[in-house]
């Protein structure tokens, strides 16, 4: 890698944001996070090629960004933030970017977070936001991406119905983005913090207080949107599985894999070799920017719908 990416990760590291994030107790963590959220509002945005707006799933906002040139193909991009972060302005800003360059109208959902709430919640949340898109697209041509818990958020889509609506239709493309997901087996425990030396971001030790952070004391939350990797994936779409090969999240790739195969999902794991969490929608090096174009063609080619 290059002497930009090493300094990149010495200065992460001086930060000392990641010791701070082990060391914060489940309590602690959603105390800081809830005045974080307080300010950090939803942006308002104009451009000349969209109708930009806010409209309310589930008495939470969405932000729409719908192409003025027509189309008919759709992404829900499910932004991460660990389930206790909303999405910040700048990510907003660079979604729309990604609806540019992908030409899909976007809709981006402020799930309710755990700071709140249980993750049981944002899963309904979701799930509503998918009944809304399709009012509006035929159902192979909505895409859905997500990032971090977002990505956790996006496969998880799938078992939730499953579970729920057995009969109801499926998103055409799934890209999961290093989603996250909560330490089930001793093998996932070793892999997990086996690469927690080489993650500046993420601590191995809050996918420990992570099950507790988004149960919230919740004793009815089903153990698939804890442990993801355990949930049922039939009748899955295609998958796009996007992991940094020096994030703790990566450990998590193998169960990931093999859920996939137990359900014969047609499925790709994209390993950024050195690469960082959620590498390709921060291209801040030139191999994180070939993960963003990489993003972009894969998007179109498979979020489009099997017509296109």
């Amino acid at each position: 890698m290059s002497l930009k990416y090493e300094i990149l990760k010495a200065a992460v590291r001086a930060s000392g944001l990641k010791k701070r994030m082990a060391e914060l107790s489940p309590d602690e963590l959603i105390a800081l996070k809830k005045k974080q959220n307080a300010k950090n509002p939803i942006p308002v945005l104009k451009d000349p090629d969209f109708d930009i707006r806010l409209c309310a799933v589930d008495g939470f906002p969405v932000m729409k960004m719908i192409h003025k040139e027509k189309t008919d193909c759709a992404c829900m991009f499910i932004i991460g933030g660990g389930m206790v972060s909303a999405p910040r302005p700048g990510s907003i800003h660079k979604a729309l970017k990604f609806a540019k360059e992908t030409g899909l109208d976007l809709y981006i959902p402020y799930y309710p977070l755990c700071t709140e709430y249980p993750v049981s919640r944002a899963y309904h949340m979701i799930a509503e936001t998918w009944f809304a898109m399709k009012q509006e697209y035929e159902a192979d041509k909505i895409s859905l991406l997500g990032t971090s818990s977002g990505g956790n958020l996006a496969l998880g889509l799938i078992p939730y119905l499953n579970e729920n609506f057995p009969d109801e239709e499926r998103p055409g493309y799934i890209m999961a983005i290093s989603p996250g997901t909560c330490i089930d087996t001793q093998e996932e425990e070793k892999r997990v913090y086996e690469l927690d030396a080489k993650d500046v971001i993420i601590p191995a030790e809050y996918m420990k207080k992570a099950a507790e952070v988004m149960k919230a004391d919740d004793p009815t939350v089903r153990d698939y949107m804890i442990h993801l990797q355990n949930g049922n994936f039939e009748n899955c779409p295609k998958v796009t599985l996007i992991y940094g090969t020096e994030e703790t999240l990566y450990g998590f790739a193998p169960s990931f894999v093999k859920a996939f195969e137990k359900y014969h999902v047609d499925y790709e794991l994209i390993e950024g070799e050195g690469l960082f969490h959620v590498y390709p929608v921060f291209p801040v090096i030139k191999a994180a920017k070939e993960g963003w174009d990489d993003m972009i063609e894969r998007m179109k080619k498979y979020g489009k719908g099997k017509r296109q």
